[in-house]
């Protein structure tokens, strides 16, 4: 019989772990058992009913939970959710987890992945132009309404509102493909001018225009898309459109295929260990998350998180997504004298990935379980090919001088595994 634990249940169910094993103990969950300290609890196990409170009547919905147009769950006047189709499709079952209802906390925290992060150094700007003086995840979901375009999920006002009366441009090109050749787009919920989406020789995607004058994301982002492709690792095209301004192209069709990002496939703690957490949920991905790994070591790679690793999923089932948003890498912001004591020690200076641990770290944890990196990337690269990658990305000055020792420094380190 399958089971799982009290914390499971108690994500589930939207109530604390103790609770759950106070419920165990007074026998209230059939088919509960202990085992040693803690319970196995079968795991379509229904959340006993909570005798210590009277039951108020069901309060109306105050919004409706959407996939597209089909109303998949209920949202009332605090911001719990009740799902009636909790597995609908592979991507709502994958943010539901078979779960019938969402705490307001579970709920704002799936908001919080949709809207523009507070961390965004425009994020005075964006507020501004939202109409609010601080920053609120519910109250920009509000204006939102929690669209996103890796998928059709939002948040309706009525049940008979449609998403095609609610989205903005921007949405309707995204999820219809009605694209806007001149590339222009209109309050996007990433943020504005900074990001935006839009359209580049025929391909969908998102603008990003320079933040400040003296990082070199720009660069950074075009160098790593034209690196990967010689070395052989699947990545999402990156174009110089003018000297502040990369367009980064979307690799999905809107209308029939879904990205969800790795931050969803957990369910409770990780461990220290990125590499075999990543492992643990997707073994079938082992070597996109070696190459993966590979390349962020050999560009420095500096924002590599949850959120920036994807599936894509569709009719013909799930893949990994290629690899995305690029820009934190090859000294983008780093000072001369960083870059100088990097190269001239590239071990020490690898970038962490996780909790614990550096890309050199893993790289060579990677080379251990496989009797070396053979098959994974194409490391026959020369300073010639890494020097011209670099100037058409637009590298000068110190950044060229520092990304191709490190590039070729790192490439000789992994070549030697």
């Amino acid at each position: 019989m399958e089971t799982m634990t009290a914390q499971q249940a108690a994500q589930r169910w939207g109530i604390s772990d103790r609770r759950v094993r106070v419920l165990c103990g007074e026998g209230k969950i059939p088919g509960a058992a202990k085992d040693g300290k803690s319970y196995k609890i079968p795991a379509d196990a229904a959340k006993p009913a909570d005798g210590r409170e009277k039951k108020a009547p069901a309060a109306p919905p105050a919004r409706w939970l959407k996939w597209d147009n089909e109303v998949i769950g209920t949202i009332d006047a605090a911001n719990a959710v009740r799902f009636a189709m909790p597995e609908y499709n592979e991507v709502v079952a994958l943010y539901t987890r078979g779960a019938d209802r969402w705490s307001p906390e579970q709920f704002a925290a799936f908001l919080s992945e949709r809207v523009v992060s507070r961390d965004r150094r425009d994020i005075e700007k964006i507020l501004f132009r939202c109409g609010l003086s601080r920053y609120d995840v519910l109250q920009i979901a509000e204006i939102t309404r929690g669209i996103h375009p890796k998928d059709l999920l939002w948040v309706a006002h009525s049940e008979d509102e449609q998403l095609s009366t609610v989205i903005t441009n921007v949405f309707d090109s995204v999820f219809h493909q009605r694209m806007d050749l001149a590339g222009d787009s209109i309050d996007t919920p990433e943020g504005y001018n900074i990001k935006r989406y839009g359209v580049y020789d025929g391909q969908y995607g998102i603008y990003k225009q320079r933040i400040s004058p003296l990082a070199t994301d720009v660069e950074s982002e075009v160098a790593v898309y034209l690196l990967a492709q010689k070395l052989g690792v699947p990545c999402c095209p990156a174009y110089r459109v003018d000297k502040d301004t990369v367009f980064s192209s979307f690799l999905y069709d809107f209308s029939r295929e879904y990205i969800v990002h790795f931050r969803r496939l957990f369910d409770g703690p990780r461990s220290d260990n990125e590499y075999q957490n990543l492992l643990a949920v997707r073994p079938q991905y082992r070597d996109d998350i070696a190459r993966m790994i590979l390349l962020d070591f050999i560009t420095r790679q500096d924002d590599r998180h949850l959120s920036n690793i994807a599936i894509k999923i569709g009719a013909g089932g799930e893949s990994f997504y290629p690899l995305y948003d690029n820009g934190r890498s090859l000294f983008y912001e780093d000072t001369e004298e960083m870059v100088c004591q990097a190269v001239a020690d590239p071990a020490r200076y690898a970038t962490s990935f996780g909790y614990a641990g550096t890309y050199w770290d893993y790289a060579r944890e990677i080379a251990r379980e496989r009797g070396g990196l053979q098959g994974l990337l194409n490391l026959c690269i020369s300073e010639s090919d890494v020097v011209n990658i670099l100037n058409e990305a637009g590298f000068v000055g110190y950044r060229l001088d520092g990304a191709t020792e490190w590039i070729m420094k790192a490439i000789d380190m992994l070549n030697s595994l």
